[in-house]
């Protein structure tokens, strides 16, 4: 196996743990950057520097700024996080989580040559081109989906963090 693909990934999944252990949001916040920023290496190392450059711009340049203004905008204070839930509500969770990975990792360690098989990507599969045409014309509809899905969450948002008089 690749070292730095290797390292990545569990940096990746590392980071993703402490994204959701965090009671602090920000904290959080920057853990799902090293997240992000994991993936895109990865990108880079799977051969797709589109897609890796694409990540970075939209999730990490986008989604995230998006979701440190909402946090801001919110101005938590300490006690207004929420105290910590005890360990038997935080052990169920875990162990479902185990259970998941477990199911779906399992059967793909039984059938190591099965993921050799896989057909051969056509030439131009992961252009900017081809992605752009794939986005405009079969995906449209998902697409302007999500862009309302974010705008929704931006404004709810802001309607929570607004002051009430």
């Amino acid at each position: 196996m690749d070292a730095v693909f290797a390292i990545t990934a569990g940096l990746s999944v590392g980071a993703g743990i402490m994204v959701v252990t965090r009671r602090n949001p920000v904290y959080g916040a920057i853990w799902m950057l090293l997240c992000f920023v994991s993936l895109a290496v990865i990108y880079l190392k799977l051969g797709a520097p589109f897609l890796a450059a694409m990540h970075v711009l939209v999730y990490t340049g986008a989604i995230l700024v998006l979701f440190l203004f909402v946090i801001m905008l919110l101005n938590l204070r300490p006690g207004e996080v929420g105290d910590e839930p005890p360990l038997r509500a935080r052990i169920l969770p875990a162990v479902l989580c185990a259970g998941l990975f477990l199911l779906l990792a399992v059967p793909l360690g039984q059938w190591p040559g099965a993921l050799k098989e896989l057909p051969e990507a056509p030439p131009a599969f992961g252009s900017v081109e081809e992605v752009g045409k794939a986005l405009f014309d079969k995906y449209v509809l998902p697409f302007e989906l999500v862009s309302v899905l974010i705008l929704a969450a931006l404004f709810a948002g802001v309607a929570l963090a607004k002051k009430k008089p």
